[in-house]
């Protein structure tokens, strides 16, 4: 794992104002974390209280976005940061963009949650979705923690790990379609079905993305679009 050196300024001021706003960055990701595992639980057990949960707390969220976003901006103005501890601001901006859409896919399967209790709708398909979700709640929670270590090779191996995500996606919304096929006086529950599986598949997708901002943020490549395994071969031992 590549060390990178945050605290080697004379300003203590500014050795703070950069510590803060990794650390409130994490605390963000956790509280999204958060929030999808309450978002999958209310979909399993049928919770419409634990769904209204997940919607209340939504806005919280923004407001952290914009807070820290602005926090940013401010170190930017003020410091004029330049190597890994622009890296870092850069890092930080961009993930808490994706922290706050997968807050919004999560609240996306909170709906679905409701809307499916409401119909009173039940289906073995609920099991598979769980499923999905706990591949994505696993990918998000590591590149989380890759992201608190910066572990640039912990990143990279979930990188690739989205293909995987992607697989099962795809085959659950084709067994879906073919269920609406058969039982076409159900199409309106298992599109509400396809839509959460869906968001579930977004978050992995934004998971991935706080993983290539690790990667940039230790490697100083922006990996985004390239061929993982040329990445690999010539940023990774």
């Amino acid at each position: 794992m590549d060390k990178l050196e945050f605290d080697q300024h004379t300003s203590k001021e500014y050795n703070n104002e950069l510590e803060d706003v990794r650390n409130h960055l994490l605390k963000m990701g956790g509280m999204v974390e958060n929030q999808l595992r309450k978002a999958m639980l209310s979909l399993k057990d049928k919770s419409a209280e634990l769904a209204q949960d997940v919607l209340t707390k939504g806005d919280v969220i923004d407001e952290m976005e914009i807070k820290l976003d602005s926090e940013c901006t401010r170190i930017i103005a003020k410091r004029q940061p330049a190597a890994s501890d622009l890296r870092l601001i850069i890092a930080v901006m961009k993930s808490i963009t994706d922290l706050e859409r997968i807050g919004d896919q999560a609240e996306k399967v909170a709906f679905v949650a409701k809307d499916l209790i409401r119909l009173d709708y039940h289906s073995p398909f609920f099991v598979e979705i769980d499923h999905l979700g706990q591949k994505v709640l696993g990918v998000l929670s590591a590149s989380l923690n890759a992201l608190a270590r910066l572990d640039a090779d912990q990143a990279i191996e979930l990188v690739e790990k989205d293909e995987i995500i992607n697989a099962h996606f795809n085959e659950l919304n084709d067994h879906i379609i073919n269920q609406m096929v058969k039982t076409p006086h159900a199409l309106q529950s298992l599109l509400r079905l396809t839509h959460g599986a869906k968001a579930l598949e977004r978050i992995g997708d934004h998971a991935k993305n706080i993983c290539e901002y690790t990667i940039y943020l230790v490697k100083g490549k922006d990996i985004r679009h390239s061929d993982i395994q040329q990445v690999k071969d010539k940023f990774f031992d």
